[in-house]
């Protein structure tokens, strides 16, 4: 940003969240213009005025700030305590945004009507101001809103209603001091152009409050909107200063909920800063190389080691060898590559453990956390959820650890135990830690799934002032969900492989508990000895692929998908869509849909049933690789399947998108000081960073005439034509604008004030096939107040999977997918290390396998796989289109499975000989 204030203020500003996904990009840049919290409340945290007044007492805040978000201003329940603190609160200056601008009309005897061009949303417009509004008189002092912005400056909008407030009346409370009139296309389905003036902005004639429609804290208003919201705090602090006040002295609030905070478990975050050491003692071990051999590939190593056992995973990065053109390195970035490392593992470690969190979709007696073990232990935590269970354990169990020993074997051995290695310890945090190129150390590997959500929606109620909600305040359960599919599900892993697709490196990360310095540590370095030998027996094949011999085509007919909902209704729920985008409730809703099919398998003679799955995976991530690709299995333990208490999955997921990660922190500058922040030393923060992707075009290859082939130079401009008019398209530049928006408000939640930017706005990214428009979010976690943790409940789920904004679009959504659970769909999988990084993709272009008989009787299996599959639902969207694309984005994943369960027929039928007994 290039705007700075010269100096921040002594001001008291009180926040009202209207339940919108963009309060938090407020929060963010009003934190930076006062010395004091910035307190956010939810406008219905309380049931009246008078009731916040009870619990923040009188004279608290020398201006108040109106969000914007869903509804509108005449329905009581959308507004909460807002209408009632504009009436009590004349002699207060206060700034309403959007529905806030609204609310202001709206109380102030203005008709708040449909927007004349119909919805726009993530749009710009030409914004010209009323100068004469922003004249100080000599007896009063009125805020010059828009002090230091040009006319016709360009401003983000998202509304579908306006304040009739045009006209300038000489009777009305209120006058407009700022409009738009650019002649803008409204929809898809009509293409009519308006020029209809709009107020963009208002004033009360005597009270200190103001309003503008736009959006000032949009990235794409930019350095104006900055400047505006500088103008009015100044104003305010002005005004204050000169007002004589109350003889009650001001009192600050001892504790606040929200300047910056994330609750009380996040306040020690990391063991480094613990008196007694952590829990949990990291090992890594680098393979050596046989002979300089190439060692083998990750898909031998899993199907070698892994695939037979019934909880496993592989993250997996299979289009990592092609993403590393150092040119494309963002420096002083530690987030440098998609794609570079796979992980994998089980639960084979003797301190692993496997935890399921069935939540509130699922039947009353189901719900909760339940933990088992290898040694057979078991616990059930019926009032726990899954987040709350990785913070008790990482954070306040000090799992966390800020150390991570290199294993090195020689041929001297050693003294103490005979164990041929030697132990080299390297701080996380100083610049030894760069000498382990990766982030994973061990720790959570698995998925949350999309009804998590209920979870993180009641701690964002009460980071703002509410007071939190249970699984008991949840109604029954619809019974749509399928009790075999937790919630959540994550393996506690001790020991793990990682493959460096850069350089083709092998590493073994293994945890030992602190406190058995012997046992642990030969235990697992035992382990690694093992292991190692195994790699040096595999001979590397670098040929492996699924050897189907399907054809795709043939194989995509034998399995009919069946969607949950049908094309009509589809089709009616997208004009529901466009309805309440039309009504100001949402402005864009992510639709979706469950494709199901019962698959029936002959039985492998020599394999369980669970391995089944991972055949399936293997095609899939030949077909379709990805570099957020993965495969998880949970299945009951290691002796068979799982009871009826427990889940019984597995997920061949080929996602492209990255959800979040956080990273070790190199020293940034402040986003908006340009300094670096005081309050964190560097070797305490993380970097988080999300890369939503919104807006995608094929790739000109050329074509030929008569054979022969078109110039390279006309393929060449073809082709950039199209990354050209992907870079203008109004559509997706309006969606990709809408999600950056909401993940800064999402990161603002957690991460360090002023650190919340986006480098890299509306980018074109070209690809093998595709242009793609993708932006980068980044923000700081400061290592002593927030976690990995904290930046799930702030972000979960993806804005990409829900719409904005989020809370209210998620309520829409539940009645749309007629309360249907999505599953793992829509969440997120990966991992959360022990040193506090993490990293997530989101789960799209995926399938669920859940087993329909678990018998080990008979010569069938029967599996239900499931395909979710859907897409975002804006003003601009053509609705013809909107049910083929949905089939159109599960066609690789449904073409995989078709093809998966013919190749099974063929090749059991292989392993048979004529007589019908199997060949050995």
């Amino acid at each position: 940003m290039g705007f700075r204030p010269k100096r921040q203020l002594d001001l008291r500003i009180l926040l009202i969240d209207n339940h919108d996904s963009y309060t938090y990009n407020l929060y963010q840049y009003l934190s930076t213009m006062t010395t004091q919290p910035v307190e956010v409340v939810m406008n219905d945290a309380f049931a009246s005025w008078a009731d916040f007044l009870s619990s923040y007492g009188h004279n608290q805040f020398d201006c108040i700030i109106l969000s914007p978000g869903p509804g509108r201003p005449s329905h009581s329940a959308d507004m909460g305590i807002v209408l009632d603190t504009i009436r009590r609160n004349a002699d207060v200056p206060i700034l309403g945004v959007c529905l806030g601008h609204q609310a202001l009309g709206h109380v102030y005897g203005k008709e708040v009507t449909l927007s004349p061009g119909g919805p726009v949303h993530g749009l710009t417009s030409a914004v010209v101001h009323d100068e004469i509004g922003g004249l100080e008189k000599e007896d009063d002092l009125t805020c010059q809103l828009f002090r230091g912005i040009p006319q016709e400056f360009e401003v983000v909008r998202y509304h579908s209603l306006v304040v009739d407030c045009l006209e300038r009346d000489i009777d009305s409370e209120i006058e407009p001091i700022a409009w738009c009139n650019s002649p803008i296309e409204t929809s898809a389905e009509s293409r009519h152009r308006h020029s209809e003036d709009i107020c963009m902005a208002l004033r009360h004639k005597r009270h200190p409050h103001y309003g503008v429609q736009f959006h000032p804290e949009s990235i794409g208003t930019g350095e104006a909107g900055y400047q505006l919201l500088w103008n009015f705090c100044e104003f305010a602090h002005e005004y204050n200063q000169r007002k004589i006040r109350s003889s009650v002295t001001p009192i600050l609030r001892q504790q606040s909920f929200t300047s910056n905070a994330v609750g009380e478990d996040a306040q020690v975050v990391n063991n480094r800063n613990l008196p007694t050491q952590p829990k949990y003692r990291v090992f890594i071990h680098k393979v050596d190389r046989k002979d300089a051999s190439p060692l083998p590939l990750p898909q031998q190593v899993f199907e070698t080691l892994y695939s037979s056992r019934p909880n496993s995973f592989w993250l997996d990065s299979s289009t990592g060898e092609a993403q590393f053109n150092q040119n494309n390195i963002d420096e002083g970035c530690p987030i440098t590559s998609n794609s570079r490392f796979s992980i994998m593992g089980s639960d084979d470690g003797p301190l692993s453990r496997k935890i399921e969190y069935f939540g509130r979709e699922h039947e009353a007696d189901r719900r909760g956390v339940r933990v088992s073990s290898t040694a057979g232990d078991e616990e059930v935590m019926p009032d726990e959820d899954i987040l709350s269970y990785l913070r008790c354990n990482l954070v306040d169990g000090n799992e966390l650890t800020g150390a991570a020993d290199v294993v090195t074997f020689d041929e001297r051995g050693h003294k103490d135990t005979g164990l041929e290695y030697t132990l080299r310890t390297v701080n996380e945090f100083d610049s030894a830690g760069d000498q382990i190129p990766f982030d994973y150390r061990g720790g959570y590997v698995g998925y949350l799934g999309y009804e998590v959500r209920r979870d993180t929606q009641c701690w964002i109620f009460e980071q703002e002032g509410g007071y939190g909600c249970s699984a008991s305040d949840s109604p029954a359960s619809s019974g749509t969900a399928n009790p075999k599919v937790p919630t959540a599900a994550f393996l506690f892993v001790d020991r793990s492989l990682l493959y460096d697709h850069q350089t083709g490196d092998w590493y073994m990360i293994g945890v030992a508990e602190n406190g058995r310095e012997g046992a642990g540590i030969e235990d697992t370095v035992s382990w690694m000895q093992r292991t190692r030998s195994k790699f040096q027996s595999m001979e590397s094949d670098v040929t492996a692929s699924s050897n189907s011999q399907t054809n795709a085509v043939d194989a995509e007919a034998q399995i009919p998908f069946v969607p949950n909902r049908s094309k009509a209704q589809y089709q009616l729920d997208i004009a529901r869509s466009h309805e309440e985008i039309r009504n100001g409730e949402s402005y864009e809703l992510c639709v979706t849909n469950q494709l199901e099919a019962e698959l029936t398998l002959p039985k492998h003679p020599s394999k369980a049933t669970h391995e089944s799955p991972f055949e399936l995976y293997k095609l899939l991530r030949e077909k379709n690789p990805a570099p957020f690709s993965a495969f998880l299995n949970f299945y009951g333990d290691a002796w068979g399947m799982c009871d009826d208490s427990s889940g019984a999955l597995s997920i061949c997921c080929s996602s492209p998108e990255r959800f979040l990660s956080v990273k070790k922190a190199q020293p940034i500058r402040n986003a908006v000081n340009d300094v670096s922040p005081k309050e964190s030393s560097p070797d305490t923060r993380f970097v988080v960073e999300s890369k939503p992707i919104k807006g995608t075009a094929a790739r000109y290859t050329g074509g030929s005439n008569n054979g022969i082939q078109e110039p390279d130079e006309l393929v060449q401009l073809v082709d950039s034509q199209i990354a050209a008019e992907l870079s203008e398209s109004v559509k997706d530049r309006a969606e990709n604008l809408m999600i950056v928006d909401l993940l800064r408000n999402d990161l603002g939640r957690v991460c360090e004030v002023g650190s919340v930017h986006v480098p890299k706005l509306m980018h074109i990214e070209s690809y093998a096939t595709v242009h793609q428009m993708v932006s980068t979010v980044r923000g700081t976690l400061d290592g002593d107040a927030a976690n990995a943790i904290d930046a799930i409940e702030a972000c979960f789920p993806g804005g990409s999977m829900t719409g904005a904004p989020k809370q209210r679009t998620m309520e829409i959504l539940d009645e749309i997918e007629q309360g249907v659970s999505r599953g793992p769909y829509s969440g997120c999988l990966g991992y959360i290390s022990l040193n506090g990084c993490m990293d997530m993709n989101i789960i799209i272009r995926s399938s669920v396998l859940t087993p329909s008989n678990e018998s080990e009787e008979g010569p069938t299996e029967t599996w239900k796989a499931s395909i979710g599959c859907g897409g975002a639902i804006t003003a601009l969207s053509n609705s013809e289109d909107e049910y083929e694309e949905m089939l159109l984005k599960s066609r690789v994943v449904r073409k995989t499975i078709s093809e998966w369960v013919a190749d099974a027929v063929a090749q059991r039928s292989l392993l048979e000989s004529p007589d019908g007994l199997t060949v050995k």
